[in-house]
């Protein structure tokens, strides 16, 4: 039996989910992202296979439009999550791979599956549903990424899914002292290290 190879869409394209414009900003200067006809909330580059799209704050946020954006995209995409995360005691401006994604109300968990080695630092990630001045555990601390897994894994399995977080709060500078330049400055010290990871998903 013959199979139907050639009607199958093998083209790979990423979807990236920010929460913020200010997330956005830089990842969209430096890709040459333009906004799309489908929505005021997607932004895409056709030629480097990227489309972003901002959700909003919140994981219920972060679920509905990485549901949005995987309807209007190729099956064949991997889904990347970037955004700002807190921890007790990693310095602000460090990256992080997302090893482990836990609601805290529910507490279920995701597990991101990488098919290579990255030199990125890994930590596990407890999503809430308001900002912590208080970091119960060694853990990073955000608000969007279990509804991100949740939408994404509705598509595509766990090696196609990942976030990266950058740290925007610590126990000696909180969430008070957050700044809309400053997300958009540690984002754009990180991009060359971001880019290359989505070059690596593209190729495998």
């Amino acid at each position: 039996m013959k199979t139907k190879l050639k009607n199958m869409d093998k083209t790979k394209e990423i979807n990236i989910v920010v929460a913020m414009k200010r997330e956005a900003a830089a990842l969209i200067k430096y890709w040459g992202l333009k906004p799309s006809n489908i929505s005021k909330k997607i932004f895409l580059n056709k030629e480097k296979k990227i489309n972003l799209l901002i959700s909003g704050i919140g994981k219920n946020n972060a679920e509905e439009g990485t549901i949005f954006l995987a309807e209007k995209t190729k099956k064949n995409s991997f889904f990347l999550n970037i955004g700002i995360a807190g921890h007790r005691d990693f310095k602000l401006g460090e990256i992080f791979l997302v090893s482990k994604v836990t609601d805290n109300k529910t507490n279920y968990n995701w597990y991101p599956t990488m098919l290579w080695k990255t030199k990125i630092q890994k930590a596990p990630l407890i999503t809430v549903r308001f900002p912590k001045l208080r970091y119960a555990t060694n853990a990073l601390y955000d608000m969007e990424a279990s509804g991100f897994f949740k939408g994404a894994r509705k598509y595509v399995g766990p090696e196609m899914v990942q976030s990266i977080k950058i740290i925007s709060d610590n126990k000696k500078s909180s969430i008070l002292n957050i700044s809309s330049n400053k997300i958009e400055n540690w984002i754009e010290r990180k991009i060359i290290i971001i880019d290359k990871l989505i070059k690596e998903f593209l190729t495998i």
